[in-house]
């Protein structure tokens, strides 16, 4: 891979739980969903991927920042719980 390449790469981390279980952090799934949101909306406007249509790209790039969104905020809350005890 060239240092391009690597600069572009989304890499998702996972952990292993002790029974084998994969999870990735919440952070690092938002991420990630903005990430692609992003990279296809680059593709749209370098003309790329002459086959997309802008306008959908659009409404799925703000779709998946939205879903990264509400990931953020229920972690968040999910923290503010943990901090502060229930309300």
């Amino acid at each position: 891979m060239s240092s391009d390449e690597d600069r572009d790469a989304v890499v998702l981390p996972l952990i292993r739980d002790d029974d084998g279980q994969l999870y990735a952090p919440a952070h690092a799934v938002s991420s990630f969903l903005r990430r692609i949101g992003a990279d296809w909306s680059e593709w749209v406007e370098a003309g790329v991927m002459a086959d997309l249509d802008g306008e959908t790209v659009g409404i799925l790039a703000a779709s998946l920042d939205e879903l990264a969104d509400q990931i953020d905020v229920q972690c968040i809350g999910h923290h503010t719980r943990l901090t502060e005890g229930p309300q």
